[in-house]
């Protein structure tokens, strides 16, 4: 027994005494990659504007006013169909998505379908 207690004192102390020594970390890799430029300029592209179709009604009103010729008033009303837009082309004719500048004006611009075009 006493035999048992020696052996298990020196087997705890011996593995008490291993510990182990946990590895630096990998230093880490940087990479110094040039920035692209993806973007295209507007001063190199084309503007290309599609106008608004439209279509033109007229409303006409009439009172009647007896004894008198009734009255009638005719104006004439311009509808937007479908609305203008605007988009930008390279020198191959491709339209072109990735432009540099934001405040620019592109896609669908102008009244939009339904809204009247108010007399110029």
């Amino acid at each position: 027994m006493r035999q048992i207690l020696i052996l298990s004192a020196i087997s705890a102390l011996g593995l008490s005494a291993c510990s182990t020594v946990p590895e630096a970390p990998p230093a880490p890799v940087v990479i110094n990659v040039p920035q692209v430029q993806t973007c295209q300029s507007v001063g190199t592209l084309t503007r290309q504007f599609i106008p608004a179709e439209t279509k033109v009604q007229y409303a006409i009103t009439s009172i009647d006013n007896p004894p008198y010729e009734p009255i009638e008033t005719r104006v004439k009303q311009v509808r937007v169909v479908k609305q203008a837009q605007v988009f930008y082309t390279n020198s191959a004719g491709q339209e072109v998505l990735d432009i540099c500048e934001t405040d620019i004006e592109r896609g669908l611009v102008g009244p939009a379908p339904g809204e009247l075009i108010p007399d110029a």
